[in-house]
């Protein structure tokens, strides 16, 4: 099923470079570069939907289960290196199901799998172990990602030059 994309995607760096004052009053920020670049769409952007979670994934599933209507799941795992927290099944799901990317402080699996999907993923790194089911987490609760504040609903804009959050949605 093809994804239906909300929004052209806006290059980054002319987003920064276009809106000095934005990024003075930190109503635009950019999450620092520590992120790795996976799925078929290399640029993507829509609205945040927040979850934060620690080695485990059952609410991530349970969010990707929702019709994503050209959201972005931006994922706090802590930054832990010890297992993924989105596998293939769950990349195909959330193409399946209307969102437009997923970013991942933690690691994915399965990154073959994912690449061949139709969203953009951003993650640390891969890893083969799976997360725990234990179900605990909080969704759409402000989260700490790359140096950055980010809330429900903010905006966010990813491409090959790296990631922004906006407050609200930009225009060139």
């Amino acid at each position: 099923m093809r994804v239906r994309r909300y929004m052209a995607a806006l290059a980054t760096a002319e987003v920064c470079d276009t809106n000095a004052a934005l990024l003075a009053t930190g109503d635009l920020r950019v999450l620092q570069p520590i992120f790795q670049v996976y799925g078929q769409c290399r640029a993507f952007s829509g609205p945040i939907v927040t979850l934060k979670v620690f080695e485990d994934n059952v609410l991530v599933r349970e969010l990707l289960e929702t019709r994503g209507e050209g959201r972005v799941l931006v994922i706090d795992g802590g930054g832990s290196l010890r297992c993924a927290l989105v596998g293939g099944n769950m990349g195909q799901l959330a193409q399946n199901m209307g969102w437009t990317g997923i970013v991942v402080n933690g690691c994915i699996r399965d990154v073959d799998e994912i690449n061949a999907c139709d969203i953009g993923v951003r993650a640390l790194t891969s890893h083969p172990l799976k997360s725990n089911k234990k179900g605990i987490g909080e969704k759409h609760v402000p989260i700490h990602v790359a140096g950055t504040l980010i809330r429900d609903e903010e905006w966010l804009y990813a491409d090959s030059d790296g990631i922004l959050v906006s407050k609200s949605e930009l225009s060139i």
